[in-house]
């Protein structure tokens, strides 16, 4: 058996957590584990794809939703089969772990080194962006963002840090609502369509992002389907109205606001529209969005809240 391990050490923030990795590495039940740490942004998609090709039974992720997704970009860029692709394991150490928030992922080794030797693994679907006119493909796992969403993940990218990741995606969805210019989109599956200004729209596999944000209440990461959460033309009043329904999870009844589930969706917008994927900026529309399910392997049980 053979194990690999990428951790996300950015600003050496998870040295503390070295010595249980290489503790877990010496455990004699797990086999061959292999320590690696990302040393550049897009760093765990090299190693992720490397380690796919190289040949690995378990791949695990050691850091937040960007580790996780740039892991699940690397292991989809490799030259091997899906079928024969490694179990994904995530132990969540990172500013933002909504995805592990979904699942009931909890930080723990003992849990991971548990699952992995009684071989407790799920499948679980993945959502796939195709940009266009590249045709760029992105994979993500968890939630892509399209508009307000984007641009606040844009920003923080820029941001000097001086703010913990959840205020510091509240703070700048409340400047972003004087910046950002609702953009006019238009959003068709088969004869369904639905077109208008646009603040934000959440394509979800995972239910929550912006750290604890349940955008997507109905979202099941292993029921083959996208969920789709519309905010049109909402006010900053609106959205700190029913910000407290969004923290707990629950559904918002709004004019504005729509829920839909879907295999694939298309996107097109006449002016640039940002979309991001799992935290992580990828782009613009014109784009297409489907499910892949039961793509991932996933190490351990779906927890269900």
């Amino acid at each position: 058996m053979k194990v690999v391990c990428i951790i996300n050490n950015k600003n050496n923030r998870l040295s503390r957590l070295l010595p249980q990795l290489e503790r877990m590495s010496r455990e004699p039940a797990l086999g061959s584990v292999h320590l690696l740490t990302t040393l550049w942004a897009g760093h765990a998609v090299e190693l992720a794809r490397q380690a796919t090709q190289d040949g690995c039974d378990y791949l695990v992720a050691v850091g937040g939703d960007g580790t996780l997704h740039e892991v699940v970009n690397g292991m989809m860029q490799s030259n091997i089969p899906t079928n024969a692709h490694p179990a994904l394991g995530l132990l969540p150490y990172g500013s933002a772990n909504d995805f592990a928030r979904t699942t009931g992922i909890t930080p723990s080794f003992e849990a991971l080194i548990l699952n992995i030797r009684n071989r407790a693994t799920r499948r679980l679907d993945l959502g796939k962006i195709i940009l266009d006119p590249r045709g760029e493909t992105r994979y993500f796992i968890n939630i892509s963002g399209v508009g307000l969403g984007a641009e606040v993940v844009k920003r923080m990218e820029n941001a000097s840090g001086f703010l913990d990741s959840r205020m510091g995606y509240f703070w700048h969805i409340l400047k972003g609502f004087y910046r950002y210019t609702k953009k006019e989109v238009l959003l068709t599956e088969g004869d369904w369509h639905w077109k208008g200004p646009l603040m934000q729209l959440a394509v979800a596999n995972g239910r929550y992002f912006g750290n604890a944000i349940c955008v997507a209440p109905e979202a099941i990461p292993d029921d083959g389907k996208l969920h789709l959460s519309i905010f049109g033309d909402l006010s900053l009043k609106d959205y700190l109205l029913n910000l407290p329904k969004l923290k707990k999870g629950v559904a918002i009844h709004h004019p504005e606001v729509h829920y839909r589930e879907a295999r694939m969706i298309r996107l097109e917008s006449v002016h640039p529209c940002g979309i991001e994927a799992d935290g992580e900026y990828v782009g613009q529309a014109p784009a297409t969005f489907s499910i892949l399910p039961g793509a991932i392997r996933f190490i351990g049980s779906l927890g269900r809240d």
